[in-house]
């Protein structure tokens, strides 16, 4: 008989973890404190993540990229004495170009910068109070693409061998075309811009349709009772702004109405050219002042606080006087009448002896009040500054020139000799203020937290003559400079 013997029965071991755990009351207290506690901290920091950290940016933590450097230094462009003044316009054309093409470009968003401080080119876009980091910008205006690219193209026509232009061209193209190749932006100058892409581009067929339908949406915004655009506005873009009822811009609705008899005359729109004629001739009526030669500013049709029918903004100021003068100029040479060339030859002749030009230091006062209005009387001046957008008179000056046997050469004259010695910033970052003091150095710049060397507004225009028009790098109030300037070349077209 034999004997089965049974092992022994296994007991855990005394020093099992699980056992150890469970006779342990630090660690269940321990357990109980981090189920507790776990779902707090994961939930302060989804909180954190989703509502107060700033959301992700590819760019952080990544260096500010350097300003584009110059591919190719154009033949005509002289090696750049910082401070030292230049008399050749096309030299500071070249310039100005080579610099807004070296800093004026948007990495982020594809467009050019507003602008950029002359002290630090990395602070961008800036207002008066606040700038950009470049490569995180905030804010754009595409207007500035439309103007540099005419200017690089109004550059190419005038300096057919050189090639430095073409890879900003490139860069700028594809932007300018989805920005601009349907615009309907209701601003008379926009049309002649347009124009001068259509002919220095070699690309007629895709301009002339942006113009056609530019021209067919400005035509279906006339009021036909009345004869013009118009409903509310803003007297001004910056501070102190009033809101008006309705009523219109004198300069867009001159330039716009213009633009729609060249319009018709070029592409066969009967209807626009009368439409743009009786546009015209209701501006001049109501808006232009006999006394002065000079338009006003804004035109009040109705406002319960202002009252009806009247000029209501007197101010005539040289910007603007300008680019009237260009768009009367250009569209009486290509339609032939006598009428809008009449009343150009007109202005310009007042111009010589206005109370406007400063017989001192050369071009123009900022503006002058051809009635009441802001507690100034009839005839004021203002004589405070002188405003860079002043040499947008210097091409129309030109151009009447071609037109009228240098009639005015004295005048041009003096616009070439204050442009390129009172008003052009030299290098480094060569420019144009929006405004200087009327003997020409550099207006203060009140809210800048750190002293500027150099003066620096907003909206000037640069002029080089031979060629025609080309837009600019400046600088604004705050020390940056901005990029809506434009050149006067030489050799002007006109149809």
């Amino acid at each position: 008989m034999s004997q089965l013997q049974e092992r022994p029965p296994q007991h855990e071991s005394d020093q099992s973890l699980w056992r150890r755990y469970r006779r342990s009351k630090k660690a269940r207290r321990a357990t109980l404190f981090v189920l507790y506690v776990l779902p707090i901290v994961v939930l302060l920091t989804l909180m954190y993540t989703v509502f107060i950290r700033p959301p992700f940016n590819p760019n952080e933590g990544k260096s500010v990229p350097k300003p584009i450097t110059k591919q190719h230094e154009p033949t005509a462009q002289p090696t750049a004495i910082p401070g030292a003044r230049i008399k050749d316009l096309d030299t500071i054309v070249t310039q100005v170009l080579n610099d807004m093409n070296a800093h004026s470009w948007d990495d982020q968003l594809d467009t050019t910068l507003i602008n950029w401080r002359k002290s630090d080119v990395n602070q961008v876009n800036c207002s008066p109070d606040h700038c950009d980091q470049r490569g995180h910008s905030t804010r754009r205006d595409n207007l500035n693409d439309l103007r540099i690219l005419d200017n690089m193209y109004w550059y190419k026509v005038r300096h057919p061998s050189d090639t430095s232009m073409d890879t900003y061209i490139a860069r700028i193209l594809p932007s300018a075309q989805r920005e601009w190749g349907n615009t309907v932006q209701n601003k008379g100058w926009i049309y002649f811009t347009l124009l001068h892409m259509r002919d220095f581009s070699h690309n007629t067929d895709y301009w002339n349709h942006t113009l056609i339908g530019w021209a067919t949406s400005e035509y279906r915004r006339i009021d036909t009772q009345l004869g013009v655009q118009h409903g509310g506005l803003d007297t001004t873009a910056g501070g102190g702004n009033v809101h008006l009822q309705d009523g219109y811009r004198v300069d867009h609705a001159l330039e716009t109405s213009l633009a729609l008899v060249d319009a018709g005359a070029r592409f066969n729109h009967p209807e626009w050219v009368a439409a743009g004629t009786r546009g015209a001739e209701v501006v001049i009526q109501q808006s232009y002042n006999r006394q002065y030669h000079l338009f006003g500013r804004i035109y009040l049709l109705s406002d319960p606080r202002y009252g009806t029918n009247k000029l209501l903004d007197t101010q005539a100021r040289m910007g603007e006087t300008g680019q009237e003068l260009e768009a009367l100029l250009r569209t009486g040479a290509y339609t032939h009448n006598q009428t809008y060339l009449g009343l150009a030859k007109e202005m310009l002749d007042a111009l010589e002896t206005s109370p406007l030009r400063d017989k001192t230091n050369g071009g123009f006062y900022f503006k002058l009040y051809l009635g009441p209005y802001q507690g100034y009387n009839t005839g004021y001046v203002d004589k405070s500054i002188k405003e860079v957008r002043q040499m947008h008179v210097l091409i129309s000056v030109h151009l009447a020139n071609l037109l009228f046997n240098n009639r005015w050469a004295d005048m041009e004259q003096d616009l070439i000799q204050v442009a390129t010695q009172r008003l052009f910033l030299p290098a480094p970052v060569p420019g144009f203020s929006y405004r200087v003091l009327p003997n020409g150095d550099m207006y203060p710049c009140k809210p800048c937290a750190v002293a500027l060397k150099w003066k620096i507004g907003l909206h000037p225009r640069l002029i080089t003559l031979p060629l025609k028009r080309c837009r600019v790098s400046f600088r604004s109030a705050n020390g940056s400079f901005q990029t809506n300037s434009f050149l006067l070349h030489g050799t002007v077209y006109i149809e």
